[in-house]
């Protein structure tokens, strides 16, 4: 056989191999018809007060995602995770035991004083291959960590949440909580204790704010593109990391922003990042600010949810470009020869220094 044919039939199997991984399916497989099973993990810390009704809100959970697998042909599989501080089901390493897909943080403030048998554990279940939605105050947990917090509001903050300090973020993408929209809620700071903290959460059960959603080169929320849907307000919205760390982090793609306000907030919040999504390793990682899915009566908004959840366990048909992937993929390459964690975190000192 010639040189030239061989070539051929080389380039066409290898093409065969990539297209699946360059266009994901929501089927199981290239050429299956079986439905796809996700593994959804919904994680929660036996040390958040805020995670005590997670009954209620895993009713809502369920109810959408079986929604969720009639409009897009998946067999979704939900598991509940609880941890304590000095153990627990991510710490004893299920994730890998049950091939989870995507872990699923549904919010409070555990992520800000955790133990780093955690971290560890869901930073090499991301950078492996899997997905972390991150949601509210667990937006905060997938960050590099807050900005801007008001001088004198760290002991307070502190003393809310029950804990004597604050442990670092996963640091899952290159964005901060930009904690200035805290600045009107906390006007007096030394007064403010756990129980003003619950009852300021009360609020946001029945708040609304309109946010854009995003024509972006990540399709996620295609359908919505430039449309608005009014949704339930949760944490601090999300602002830009630093530059220098965009020459080693993945691109944060701006999925929707706020184009309006609702109590506790003001309006200083429009304009910035509502919902962003960036891969880790081989992981993907989205980090929405609102509650789409506990937005009551909004189909819209319980369809974000859904389409935010498939695409991070790699079960959204949508094609994503070569833009997309390849530096996801370089920096998995590299970091399999460099942790690459450890310099962004001297990157960061360095600069926290110099400020």
């Amino acid at each position: 056989m010639p040189n030239k044919s061989k070539s051929v039939i080389a380039i066409f199997f290898v093409s065969i191999l990539l297209v699946p991984t360059i266009i994901p399916s929501a089927k199981a497989g290239f050429f299956s018809d079986d439905e796809k099973i996700v593994k959804v993990a919904f994680i929660w810390q036996r040390w958040d007060i805020l995670d005590l009704p997670a009954r209620i809100m895993m009713m809502m959970y369920k109810r959408i995602l079986r929604q969720a697998e009639k409009e897009y042909d998946v067999n979704i599989q939900i598991f509940e995770f609880w941890d304590r501080w000095r153990g627990g089901d991510v710490q004893s390493g299920k994730l890998e035991k049950y091939d989870i897909d995507v872990v699923v943080g549904p919010g409070g403030v555990g992520g800000w004083n955790s133990p780093r048998a955690y971290r560890v554990e869901l930073k090499k279940f991301v950078r492996n291959g899997g997905g972390f939605y991150g949601i509210c105050g667990d937006s905060t947990f997938g960050s590099l960590g807050v900005v801007n917090l008001p001088t004198g509001y760290k002991k307070p903050l502190k003393k809310a949440i029950g804990e004597r300090s604050f442990t670092p973020m996963l640091g899952l993408a290159n964005v901060y909580t930009d904690a200035s929209a805290f600045d009107h809620i906390l006007k007096y700071p030394f007064w403010f204790k756990r129980a003003d903290m619950i009852k300021l959460v009360g609020q946001l059960p029945i708040s609304r704010a309109p946010i854009k959603i995003q024509s972006a080169d990540l399709p996620i929320q295609e359908p919505y593109a430039r449309s608005r849907v009014r949704v339930m307000m949760g944490n601090a919205p999300l602002v830009d990391g630093p530059i220098i760390l965009r020459l080693f982090m993945p691109k944060v793609h701006d999925i929707a922003v706020f184009r309006g306000s609702d109590n506790p907030y003001d309006d200083t919040i429009k304009g910035k990042k509502a919902i962003v999504a960036t891969h880790y390793g081989r992981g993907r990682v989205v980090l929405s600010v609102p509650h789409p899915e506990l937005t009551v009566g909004n189909s819209k908004a319980h369809d974000l949810f859904a389409r935010n959840l498939l695409w991070c366990s790699k079960s959204l048909p949508v094609r994503e470009s070569l833009k997309t992937l390849l530096k996801p993929w370089m920096i998995w390459f590299v970091s399999d020869y460099l942790e690459h964690e450890k310099l962004i975190w001297f990157l960061l000192t360095l600069q926290q220094a110099s400020e």
